[in-house]
């Protein structure tokens, strides 16, 4: 699911203003895009670049932020040992396609936890950009706060198991892994786990998801948790048997992000979520 992300700008010479624009356009086949918008618009960027070199550009940005504040911003400079550190990004001069492309994307994966590379149950050959992409968001749901929201993601097949820890890790959760049916309620059954949203799958050696489902609703301390199910199958009937069992919602692999991020936010709209 292509999504492209308005970036607005203080500062930046003309020159500069031209090499993203030409930037964005060669970038504009990839499931990221970028678009520039004027300084009237800037209020509806999902992204800012600031020239931190021009201590005008500096305070408009400053008096800006009283009124916008959420909007992440990228500080461009020449200083050769400018590095990211904490809130504070940084790009640095001159202005690169491969320069520019991996500052905001990481932006789009720390600041939006936009990661179409990363698709539940997917099976396809990624390629450099896509690979450096998960790499980013990986080392990013490894440093993101917790948000003390626990999960169970009840799955036999590792990539799957992988994918989720790093998406549910974007959003700061706790989260527990079971391979079998039998495994998870041996984890529902802990008086010390409280899940406030449980992840399974269908098809599992031993018990299979719908089985285990109708024993996570049957027990008090987890009858009202949400059991969001991940299968291959997607019949009515499958669907029809799921909900019978239990289950809040279906999802079919491979699940994109964009499916799984409309569940977390209708089951746990106090997480931090994306920007719209």
């Amino acid at each position: 699911m292509d999504k492209v992300f308005k970036v607005g700008i203080f500062g930046l010479a003309s020159n500069e203003q031209n090499t993203l624009g030409s930037i964005f356009k060669l970038a504009a086949s990839r499931s990221r895009q970028y678009v520039l918008v004027s300084a009237t618009e800037r209020a509806t960027a999902e992204i800012l670049l600031v020239d931190a070199d021009d201590s005008n550009a500096m305070n408009e940005w400053r008096s800006f932020t009283v009124h916008h504040g959420n909007i992440p911003a990228v500080k461009v400079t020449k200083a050769a040992t400018a590095e990211s550190h904490g809130s504070e990004i940084y790009l640095r001069r001159p202005l690169t396609l491969k320069r520019v492309l991996e500052v905001l994307d990481k932006v789009t994966i720390e600041s939006h936890k936009y990661v179409p590379e990363l698709v539940v149950g997917g099976e396809e050959v990624l390629d450099e950009a896509a690979t450096a992409a998960l790499h980013d968001a990986v080392q990013s749901a490894k440093g993101t706060s917790r948000s003390g929201y626990k999960a169970l993601v009840v799955d036999d097949s590792l990539p799957v198991r992988k994918s989720m820890e790093i998406q549910l890790g974007l959003y700061g959760m706790e989260i527990d892994f079971a391979e079998t049916g039998e495994e998870a309620l041996e984890f529902v059954k802990k008086p010390s786990n409280v899940y406030d949203i449980i992840f399974l799958d269908l098809m599992l050696p031993g018990i299979d998801g719908y089985k285990v489902c109708k024993e996570i609703k049957s027990h008090k301390e987890s009858k009202n948790t949400p059991v969001v199910m991940l299968t291959g199958k997607g019949s009515r009937f499958d669907k029809l048997r799921g909900t019978m069992a239990g289950a809040s919602v279906y999802l079919t692999k491979p699940v994109e992000q964009a499916k799984l991020q409309e569940v977390i936010r209708q089951f746990l709209p106090d997480t931090n979520q994306p920007a719209a």
